[in-house]
């Protein structure tokens, strides 16, 4: 609300950092109230329905509000969403149980978490994974475009419905199979469909991109039910910290995705698939190599 009322950019850049800030507080809260409500078997699918708002927000998000921006103007587009906020706020108070608080978490207590071995295992595989994953997605347009696709906002869609349906598949699979086979397949096919779309952006040899894309989306973001669910598995007693852990690991993968994307960007589209590619296969082999790390509820 403070974003769509600003009298200046400096007023807006704030209130859009008091946004974020509240997206990041609220993100790592829901997913351990979602596995707080559920039975442990039922662990990944109810974390797997709140990493899928994200999701469809990620996928919905812009292309709505720049159908807003366009049609109302980009004051009015910010007062909606405020009001959406509102509302949902509302809801949830109104129909939220109550539930045990924990004690109040100084700062060392959160990094004293990190000396498990379980979850400082766990954690860089989530910094790795959407790494891999927002080294091309950040600069998708162009990255489409060197495989032949003029009009991207059709492939975002496709992302983004692979995104959702892989989210709700791999939180019905690790609570059936467990983390430990989920997160392996989710990296095998993340490295082969960008590996596949490196190769068409070098050949210039387009085909099945939507498959692709779609295969793309659908592996980045299901691996975020699995790890949540290990990272619980590791520290039961401390499951909104471990949580919240994973949702910094998230922005620093994104960050460094990024950057990566940014530097290779300009040397070409093949090399930036290449990069997300390597990064996912990087991935893979940790995942491999850590399966055993949280298995006890996995």
């Amino acid at each position: 609300l403070g974003s769509a009322l600003a009298p200046s950019f400096p007023v807006l850049l704030v209130g859009r950092v008091v946004a974020a800030a509240g997206a990041a507080a609220y993100t790592p809260g829901a997913g351990a109230v979602a596995a707080a409500l559920v039975r442990p078997e039922l662990r990944g699918r109810a974390l797997a329905v709140v990493v899928g708002g994200l999701t469809v927000a990620t996928a919905l998000g812009v292309p709505l509000g720049d159908l807003a921006g366009d049609r109302l103007g980009w004051r009015y587009a910010l007062g909606i969403v405020a009001v959406a906020c509102l509302a949902v706020a509302a809801g949830v108070a109104a129909i939220m149980p109550t539930l045990p608080g924990g004690p109040r978490v100084g700062l060392r207590t959160r990094l004293n978490v990190l000396r498990r071995p379980a979850v400082l295992t766990i954690l860089p595989l989530t910094v790795l994974g959407m790494a891999a994953s927002y080294t091309v997605y950040a600069y998708s347009v162009p990255a489409l475009r060197a495989v032949g696709v003029r009009e991207s906002a059709g492939m975002l869609f496709l992302y983004g419905l692979g995104a959702v349906l892989g989210n709700l598949a791999a939180g019905y699979a690790t609570d059936r199979w467990g983390a430990r086979r989920v997160l392996p397949a989710a990296y095998l096919v993340m490295s082969v469909s960008l590996g596949a779309l490196a190769w068409m952006a070098a050949a210039g040899a387009p085909s099945l991109v939507g498959l692709l894309v779609l295969g793309w989306g659908a592996s980045s973001w299901c691996q975020t039910p699995p790890q949540q669910h290990r990272l619980i598995a590791a520290a039961p007693g401390e499951s909104p910290l471990v949580v919240s852990l994973n949702s910094s690991a998230i922005y620093a993968g994104i960050g460094a995705g990024t950057l990566l994307g940014g530097l290779t960007l300009p040397a070409g589209a093949a090399l930036t698939f290449g990069v997300g590619a390597a990064l996912a296969v990087v991935a893979l082999a940790f995942a491999l190599l850590t399966r055993s790390a949280g298995e006890a509820a996995t």
